[in-house]
């Protein structure tokens, strides 16, 4: 049942599906009409009078399709800009905005309304009644017609803007790191650290993981007596032959086919039950405009409180003990590095970046998730950033590091690569308040055995 909801939902994101139920609204609305037409006696058509209806269809038919065009025109419009602006990936999120899809809709169905009832009412057989209908059903069009146009123009205000766009991320990070912190995920144990022994199921496409349906799975993994280990999650990129999972015990193709189906894929990677990407997202706003052709410091200081909001909400559940399927988690460090690794490197010359981002990083200092204590030291701007060495005093005391008691040092490096090199790399680097020793984090999250 939750999948179809998922399913469902991920429909009602695109432009086409909402287009299509408005366009049917209003041909069932045309249906009611005659069918009330019926039981409308000749005194009330009389009062309702209907010598209007034929005008307002016209005015309906041709005002539309001006408002229609006009609203393709700004949604272009927007979307490229935001590209340019922003990052090239922002406009897949503009175009999940709804309430531009639901004025599109509204416009393109009471134009569709419009010239059905434009034939119907040329129709011999249609009566008086039938027009008073008709006419009390348009004067309810044109009042929903009427709301979204102001609901449409009030929003023109702020569409394509950074508070909208990075609002539109923020929030659906949110709604991905909710659902990877519970619901199904509570069903689903740990993956061994070393490759079990068993069947794999290899992929026969590359794309990525966009979203896993596991109920189905887990029941046809129960009916054969077998245990899926999956490996990989949402998010993961896959190449042909990789393995996707490894089933121990017993099942066949069924089982084989449950797999497949649960591992949603696609083209392009999404933020569904991914919150990885949607904090992503939000530090390549940050990172933008840290650039030197816009150096817009408020705005990295934007992202770097909304990042931190998506984080407070990250509530990892423990794996289930004995779980017919297994699957990939994601490490509370794992967020805090794709989070704000961009914004810490490019911000690393500007005093007021790194006391807003230390500041953040201290609190999750304070969390209650041990992987976020690990990796939500308190920064300090690397000795070889930019700027004048007086800027390190405002940074210090930012950071609370005067009079508290004396800290060890350990400088994190922020490498692109599976296994952790035992040399100083030479990149760029974030030195941190939190130990003794140096490691090395892997800016990259893979399973422990897969290829």
């Amino acid at each position: 049942m939750k999948g179809i909801l998922r399913t469902l939902r991920r429909l009602s994101r695109r432009l086409y599906v909402r287009i299509a139920l408005v366009a049917s609204l209003a041909i069932i609305a045309l249906l009611i009409a005659q069918i009330v037409g019926g039981y409308i006696g000749e005194s009330l058509v009389e009062e309702i009078g209907t010598d209007a209806v034929h005008r307002l269809l016209d005015i309906i038919a041709t005002s539309m399709l001006t408002v229609t065009t006009f609203s393709l025109t700004v949604m272009v419009s927007v979307f490229r800009s935001s590209s340019q602006q922003f990052t090239p990936r922002t406009h897949r999120e503009l175009m999940k905005d709804t309430r531009t899809q639901t004025a599109l809709a509204t416009f393109i169905g009471a134009y569709i309304y419009a010239l059905i009832a434009i034939v119907l009412s040329e129709r011999p057989g249609f009566t008086k009644a039938d027009e008073a209908a008709l006419y009390l059903t348009t004067l309810l069009v044109l009042a929903l017609i009427v709301g979204q146009m102001i609901r449409w123009m009030i929003h023109l205000q702020s569409v394509g803007s950074l508070l909208h766009v990075g609002a539109g991320i923020e929030r659906e990070a949110i709604r991905a790191t909710e659902a990877r912190s519970g619901d199904f995920w509570e069903r689903l144990g740990a993956p061994p650290d070393h490759i079990p022994q068993g069947r794999r199921i290899c992929a026969e496409e590359c794309a990525y993981v966009q979203a896993l349906n596991p109920e189905p799975l887990i029941e046809a993994a129960e009916e054969a007596g077998a245990r899926v280990h999956l490996a990989v999650g949402p998010g993961s990129f896959i190449d042909v032959g990789d393995v996707l999972a490894v089933v121990e015990g017993g099942g066949g193709e069924e089982l084989d086919q449950a797999v497949r189906d649960a591992l949603h894929l696609g083209v392009l990677r999404t933020t569904e039950q991914d919150p990885r990407f949607g904090l992503i997202l939000l530090s390549e706003l940050g990172s933008k405009a840290l650039s030197p052709g816009i150096n817009d410091p408020g705005t990295a200081i934007d992202v770097l409180g909304r990042i931190a909001r998506v984080l407070e909400c990250w509530r990892p559940c423990a794996p289930a003990e004995g779980a017919v399927v297994t699957a990939p988690r994601i490490e509370a460090e794992t967020l805090v590095v794709n989070a704000f690794e961009a914004i810490a490197r490019d911000g690393a010359g500007l005093a007021e970046v790194q006391i807003f981002l230390q500041k953040r990083l201290a609190a999750l200092g304070r969390s209650a998730d041990p992987g976020a204590r690990r990796r939500g030291p308190r920064l300090r701007r690397p000795r070889d950033g930019a700027g004048a060495p007086r800027d390190r005093r405002p940074v210090r005391r930012g950071t609370g590091r005067g009079g508290g008691g004396r800290q060890g040092m350990i400088r994190v490096y922020f490498v692109p690569s599976i296994v952790a090199p035992t040399r100083r790399p030479v990149c760029a680097k974030i030195t941190a308040i939190t130990g003794r020793r140096e490691v090395v984090v892997s800016a990259r999250s893979v399973s422990p055995w897969s290829r």
